[in-house]
């Protein structure tokens, strides 16, 4: 341990979108080809909303004072506002290119701004809504080739700019303020994380405690399960920063899966020793018998669930190959520390014991473990097969959900973000969405009339569809600048028929903008490829990659050559990419922990029954989420991890008592009585104690961690029911007694 913590200062937190990938991941190469020749896609957005409207003097002050210090925020390059919009507009024979709202207004001025906004072709569902009570201000950042913006000072510095301007309105404005944009999203991300570790663990860790208490009803039998925990969950993280590994949301999940590891380990050799101890035998001795009895059925459990965690590091998702390590490293550690901290301290310890009580107490188990299994020998048919037939309707239900995940659905009511989400759809529409890249295939190939008309049909065709709320590119700007130079006549608001004049207008148009602002992020240097930005409502990652796939597919159909690419499909593909490397692992693990459990068994049949109790509970999980309207994501994902490294445990703790039992001769139903009447008391208080631990998780302000908890507390539970009653009835209907 003390090798070990060193490394607990070398951790460092990543939660940008590379730490997902292998550099050679096709969707950062295409990513990064885009930041070359368009810049970055990150936004941080400032959503202003005023009740009585934004145009009056009031909301455009604060709206130009946002925009001005927006650009002193740490790694923002460009800032998009209503007031400084760049307006074309003709008089006469000239062409003008000027910020929309002037330095100098007034009221009268500002309403005819706002009615010359609410008829613009592109203000409408990208800077306004068309109440004209809400205005969104776009900051982008600069582009980053390796590494990631640093999300958290960028935010911090946004929300101190918020607060200033708060400080700075009357006390009757009716102004409101949010922040969103991608930065945000990672931000959230982080503090969701932070925010759970820090309140939701602790009351994990306090009810975990309180059943304890109540299990032991000793001080011995609390601190040295909560002993074990902590110095197993410090000296995993120690490794991983010698390791290198970093601190993300997959991580995060560490100290939740060595709780349960450990506390499976630590309860079922307490439990035994204070067996003995009832039965008479004095410390050293109770010592010695829990650990002959415990030590082989850990070890193998332990060596079980690596195998779990382990099949993880198959995946090419960094953070999950990471989280399978150091899930592995801390489930051996646990072990380790439980039988070498713990057998020690045991022997040294004098508990006085009241033998009297004791002696009625194991009456009272042998009673109920023999009632239990008469019972399941008397309907043990119906057990089994009933079982088997609702893991079998529960599996359907299960392969009946999708894997489907919103970053927005992953927070509560309550986060920030989550309320200026849910303001913004509602209020304005789409904010952010894919980029697409659409190529000419020649240098200077963006001036061809042709391909900027294909370009506008596609555009066109996009905007219709009612998830898009507006989609931009430089082909407004040319038809903008064509009907400037008619005169601002709305009938030549079109394409340019002549390759020569869309070159003067783009020329043009360019020199025309103020320092600061070009159409770099619009068009690649030797324009032979355009970006087109998607402003889109769809979250959902399913419905997000089904739309992103079949924009390229439609492209062709206009005759035109385009890619989607953007944080978007990264982000969206990421989240289906981390279920499939979840449930690929799993049965790489199923097959292993089998072979394992052949090994261990001797026996080919007992290894395969043995599989049985392991998977029916992961089938009932599957179909609680389908029934639960819980889609797969990766909170649910994991719980198929957690939940088999526990459900193994107990099976090998039951399987490798009644082998013992059966070595010494007695018959099924009598090794069946011994193992409840012993290891039953075990498995009881372990599942309850997870149970009520995890259960807690349920109040998670990260909703990962919230279905992780709710779905881990209910497929707990029933392997619990399981383990006691089907197994049982399964080892009854195959004995050969």
């Amino acid at each position: 341990m003390v090798s070990l913590l060193p490394g607990l200062g070398k951790v460092e937190s990543d939660f940008g979108y590379r730490i997902w990938f292998r550099e050679s991941e096709p969707l950062l190469k295409r990513y990064d080809d885009f930041q070359a020749k368009f810049g970055n896609d990150d936004l941080v957005n400032i959503i202003i909303h005023s009740p009585s409207g934004i145009f009056d003097k009031q909301s455009i002050q604060v709206i130009k004072e946002a925009t001005q210090e927006l650009w002193l925020v740490p790694d923002v390059i460009s800032v998009d506002s209503l007031t400084n919009y760049q307006w074309t507009s003709a008089e006469d024979d000239d062409i003008t290119i000027e910020d929309f709202i002037p330095e100098e207004f007034n009221q009268e001025i500002l309403n005819n701004k706002k009615k010359i906004a609410l008829a613009d072709k592109t203000l409408p569902d990208y800077l306004i809504n068309r109440k004209a009570t809400v205005t969104n201000i776009y900051a982008k950042i600069k582009p980053y080739f390796t590494g990631a913006p640093d999300d958290k000072l960028i935010i911090e510095k946004t929300r101190e700019l918020i607060e200033k301007l708060k400080a700075k309105l009357p006390k009757d404005s009716d102004h409101e303020f949010y922040i969103n944009g991608s930065l945000d999203v990672n931000n959230t991300f982080r503090e969701a994380s932070e925010h759970d570790v820090i309140t939701i663990f602790p009351i994990v860790f306090v009810l975990i405690l309180i059943f304890l208490v109540i299990t032991f009803k000793r001080a011995l039998g609390v601190i040295l399960p909560i002993v074990i925990i902590l110095i197993t969950t410090l000296s995993t993280f120690g490794l991983a920063g010698y390791l290198g590994i970093k601190f993300n949301n997959m991580i995060a999940m560490v100290p939740t899966i060595i709780i349960a590891i450990a506390i499976a380990d630590s309860v079922h050799v307490l439990i035994t020793y204070f067996q003995f101890r009832s039965l008479g035998h004095n410390n050293k001795e109770a010592t010695k018998l829990a650990f002959e009895k415990n030590i082989k059925p850990t070890l193998l459990t332990s060596i079980s669930t690596s195998i779990g965690f382990l099949s993880c590091t198959t995946s090419d998702l960094i953070p999950l190959r990471d989280m399978g390590l150091l899930a592995a490293f801390g489930t051996m550690l646990a072990w380790f520390f439980t039988m070498l901290l713990i057998a020690p301290i045991l022997s040294k310890v004098n508990i006085k014991w009241d033998k009297s009580k004791n002696s009625s107490d194991k009456k009272s188990e042998s009673k109920y473990s023999d009632t239990i299994v008469e019972y399941i020998d008397r309907f043990k048919n119906p057990i089994f097969y009933g079982l088997i037939l609702l893991a079998i309707i529960f599996s359907y239900l299960g392969f009946q959900n999708e894997v489907n995940s919103n970053p927005y659905d992953y927070f509560s009511d309550n986060v920030p973000l989550k309320k200026s989400n849910d303001f913004t759809l509602k209020n304005l529409g789409g904010f952010y969405g894919p980029q697409l890249v659409i190529n000419s295939g020649k240098k200077d190939g963006i001036k061809d009339p042709t391909f900027l008309k294909n370009v506008d049909r596609f555009q066109n065709w996009l905007e219709e569809k009612e998830y898009i709320s507006r989609v931009t590119s430089v082909v407004e700007i040319v038809k903008a600048m064509n009907k400037s130079m008619h005169g601002d006549n709305e009938d030549h608001y079109i394409i340019p028929e002549n390759r020569k004049t869309v070159a003067e207008l783009l020329f043009l148009y360019s020199m025309s903008l103020p320092q600061g602002k070009d159409l770099n992020d619009r068009m690649s240097v030797n324009r032979d490829s355009m970006r087109m930005n998607v402003l889109w409502k769809t979250q959902g990652s399913k419905l997000s990659l089904e739309r992103m796939a079949m924009m390229e597919e439609r492209a062709k159909d206009f005759n035109l050559d385009a890619i989607v690419t953007g944080k978007m499909p990264i982000y969206q593909n990421m989240m289906s990419f981390v279920v499939e490397s979840f449930f690929s692992s799993i049965t790489l693990a199923l097959f292993g922990i089998s072979g394992l459990l052949i090994i261990i068994f001797k026996s080919f049949k007992l290894g395969v029954i043995s599989m049985l109790p392991n998977i029916i509970p992961l089938s009932f999980g599957a179909g609680l989420m389908t029934i639960l309207s819980r889609p797969i994501d990766v909170g649910t994902a994991l719980v198929s991890s957690v939940c088999l490294g526990i459900v193994v445990d107990d099976t090998i703790h039951f399987l490798s008592s009644f082998n013992i039992c059966k070595q010494k001769g007695m018959d099924t139903k009598s090794s069946l009585k011994y193992v409840l009447g012993t290891t039953g008391a075990a498995l009881f208080w372990t599942t309850v104690i997870l149970v009520v631990g995890f259960g807690a998780m349920i109040f998670a302000d990260f909703t990962p961690n919230s279905s992780f908890g709710l779905l881990t507390a209910l497929v707990l539970t029933i392997a619990l029911v399981v383990d006691l009653i089907f197994l049982p009835a399964l080892l009854l209907i195959t004995s050969k007694d």
